[in-house]
């Protein structure tokens, strides 16, 4: 079988259910708006986890803004973590890339979720 992103998301979801298949796509949309947002060339696209982290929450409050913390707690992130586990379950089955120096910690403890995506709609 050819690989595509759906039989990527279904090997995944074999090994991890913790989160929603929608999540998975909307990393890679959200990868594709960070690298725009942080001006990264072709030559070198690649984005530390707290710039992916931050344009995965920018990204999220422009698809559904007052809404984005609760589209993101149904698919089951609450957090940088989760953010991090998303990404590293998409690099295990070959759809994103790593560089060595990249660690799945380096996704813990990031600003929290919360006041990324609340603090633009608080009063």
């Amino acid at each position: 079988m050819p690989f595509n992103f759906e039989n990527a998301v279904d090997e995944i979801l074999r090994r991890d259910t913790s989160y929603a298949p929608d999540a998975y796509g909307f990393m890679r949309q959200a990868l594709d708006y960070s690298v725009e947002q942080f001006h990264k060339s072709a030559e070198d696209p690649h984005l530390s986890a707290e710039e992916l982290y931050l344009g995965f929450c920018a990204y999220a409050l422009q698809e559904y803004g007052p809404l984005a913390a609760a589209v993101l707690e149904h698919w089951g992130i609450s957090g940088s973590k989760d953010v991090g586990n998303i990404v590293y379950n998409l690099i295990d089955v070959g759809v994103f890339g790593r560089q060595e120096s990249d660690t799945r910690e380096q996704f813990d403890n990031l600003q929290p979720l919360g006041e990324l995506l609340d603090t633009p709609y608080e009063a």
